[in-house]
């Protein structure tokens, strides 16, 4: 161990799981388990995945806004920050307790708090409380603890805040289709002409946390001649998630991603929930975080082809909407009749702030996505070969 290096046991609530080591720069260098299940990965963690586990933990160092916010606490790094608020999480019930201190779940979990670091006892001048100090993604965030219900605010910087206004419109869209996958609800506010605030209530709590895909898909070893996607349904069913219900929900999520056209479903941005005491995983935690969709980060003014369309990179567990779309079982789990129609798409942009062009380009390109869902849903395979030949003719 290096001399400047801090020792901490990672906790599960008052479980003692595990013991990290911090070097000075944040990073953690070195890790020993106690015991295994409450680790983790489902249970399977090691050194690596540990690295992985912490640095994923923490801000990432492009959110600008948490800048003077870690300079001010006289940090050099947000993994360092993060170590300094023992790693807390609104959305799971891990931390980490130095070694030579003792302190209590009760005590230090953030949902005691209704305001950041108000009413909280001194246990430590190096300690301090910030919800935001694990709170990960590109988009400029804070954890609002002023009410009841926790509420995560998401603020959108740029192009004239389309990211937030696509996660309410993601909204509208599950409201619409009325099923039973379960989404987490979104309501915009428009700050000024460039930029607007997603707002939505937490889906986590002390009993209940979320586990990222991610991690479940690398808590175990996946055959060469099994697809991830097919992997991360396995796990879950043999974990004791119905596999019937991982399959719709993974049918929906993928429909709804290629109807809003969204490109950023990588595998911390969907997964599952567990109880945090039993640690038994419920089911698929509910769809969030849709704001790179509906091209968001586009300033061309002729519409998308159908071929352009399938041509864009996505992130997920294929770099392709046509390799996405080939997984599904259930084709209509998404039901086309009660999709907005371009025109609805079209006023619900201009509602929110989003000029007359920006607007049609979207509806146009929304209204050949829901054109390709409805040949897939009648049988029609989605093609980028085939849309290419089409057009060459």
């Amino acid at each position: 161990m290096l001399e400047n290096n801090m020792i901490y046991e990672l906790m599960h609530k008052d479980k003692k799981v595990g013991l990290i080591e911090i070097d000075v720069a944040g990073n953690l260098t070195n890790y020993a388990e106690y015991i295994s299940d409450a680790v983790p990965f489902l249970g399977k963690a090691n050194l690596n995945k540990m690295k992985i586990w912490w640095k994923q933990r923490a801000v990432p160092g492009s959110r600008k806004m948490m800048d003077e916010v870690i300079k001010n606490s006289g940090c050099a790094s947000t993994s360092e920050y993060l170590a300094k608020n023992l790693g807390l999480s609104m959305t799971d019930s891990y931390w980490v307790c130095p070694v030579d201190m003792t302190l209590a779940w009760e005590k230090v979990r953030l949902r005691n708090h209704l305001g950041i670091n108000e009413g909280l006892p001194p246990y430590h001048d190096e300690i301090s409380y910030d919800p935001n100090a694990s709170l990960g993604g590109q988009m400029e965030k804070y954890w609002d603890l002023n009410g009841d219900v926790p509420k995560l605010v998401k603020t959108s910087l740029t192009y004239k805040g389309i990211q937030s206004i696509n996660e309410a419109f993601a909204t509208f869209i599950h409201e619409r289709q009325g099923s039973m996958i379960p989404f987490v609800r979104y309501r915009v506010e428009r700050l000024n002409d460039e930029q607007t605030q997603s707002i939505c209530d937490s889906f986590t709590s002390d009993e209940i946390e979320f586990i990222p895909a991610y991690e479940v898909v690398d808590s175990q070893n996946i055959s060469n001649e099994t697809a991830l996607y097919d992997g991360y349904i396995t796990i879950c069913a043999n974990n004791g998630i119905d596999r019937d219900i991982m399959q719709a929900f993974m049918d929906y999520q993928t429909l709804t991603d290629f109807v809003i056209s969204n490109t950023d479903e990588h595998l911390y941005n969907f997964g599952i929930l567990r109880d945090s005491e039993s640690l038994k995983l419920i089911g698929p935690a509910p769809i969030f975080d849709s704001g790179n969709s509906m091209f968001f980060s586009e300033d061309r003014k002729k519409p998308f082809s159908r071929a352009e369309l399938l041509q864009r990179t996505i992130t997920g567990f294929y770099k392709s909407e046509e390799k996405m779309l080939l997984k599904v079982k259930n084709k209509h789990m998404v039901k086309e009749n009660l999709l907005p129609e371009k025109r609805e798409v079209f006023e619900f942009y201009i509602d929110n702030g989003i000029p007359e062009e920006k607007a049609e380009f979207i509806s146009e390109c929304y209204g050949k996505k829901v054109e390709l869902l409805h040949e897939f849903q009648n049988g029609k395979k989605i093609s980028l070969y085939n849309e290419k030949n089409k057009s060459n003719r």
